[in-house]
């Protein structure tokens, strides 16, 4: 029986002092081009080096693309508060207009005047006609 658990155990710690076996990554464009971007030596190929003025011209053209949508959003929320202070504006105008064609009604003119003493004046008016020749 010992030497059954000792055959065991040997199996078993044959089994752990092997090394797992490592799984190869298939040698395809994409996983060569992801280690050479993760550990630089796509910057050392000559293609890089041709191609930095190019690379260089597109970070700007995105910088330029995100600072001009920041840009269109300011205006955007200034344009929203803009139009809604012009609503208002309107608003105030349009009762201003209101109240002062009502205050200017000859019938509330005549009572306003009455706690003056002004009166209305009953004759008609009449109109007073001057020669254009005649000087004083």
């Amino acid at each position: 029986m010992k030497q059954e658990a000792n055959y065991i155990k040997s199996e078993q710690q044959e089994k752990v002092s092997q090394p797992l076996p490592k799984k190869k990554l298939k040698k395809n464009f994409f996983n060569k081009l992801f280690l050479d971007i993760l550990g630089g030596d796509f910057l050392a190929q000559d293609w890089a080096r041709r191609q930095v003025s190019y690379i260089l011209f597109l970070a700007i053209i995105a910088l330029v693309y995100i600072a001009n949508s920041y840009y269109t959003e300011g205006i955007a929320r200034k344009i929203d508060i803009i139009s809604r202070d012009l609503k208002e504006l309107q608003f105030e105008y349009i009762s201003s207009k209101s109240k002062l064609m009502h205050e200017s009604k000859q019938s509330e003119l005549t009572r306003k005047l009455k706690q003056t003493g002004l009166k209305e004046s009953v004759e008609p008016v009449k109109k007073i006609v001057t020669n254009k020749n005649s000087k004083k």
